[in-house]
């Protein structure tokens, strides 16, 4: 059975800096907490959608809580 690819990965910056980012299945209220936390930062998605499972690992290896 394929896998389903439901899961996106961002990152918040701050000019260079990067103060946050995580992994979610809706992008658009991801960015609305975001902006919330961080007024100023900029919203990047990373590649493209993911199955939950490499997204989580991807997130833990970057050091981002789930």
């Amino acid at each position: 059975m394929k896998k389903l690819l439901t899961t996106f990965r961002y990152v918040i910056r701050l000019g260079p800096t990067y103060v946050g980012g995580g992994i979610t299945d809706d992008l658009t209220r991801s960015k609305v907490e975001g902006k919330a936390r961080w007024p100023t930062g900029r919203f990047f998605q990373v590649g493209e959608r993911t199955t939950e499972e490499d997204a989580r690992a991807w997130a833990a290896k970057n050091g981002f809580t789930v």
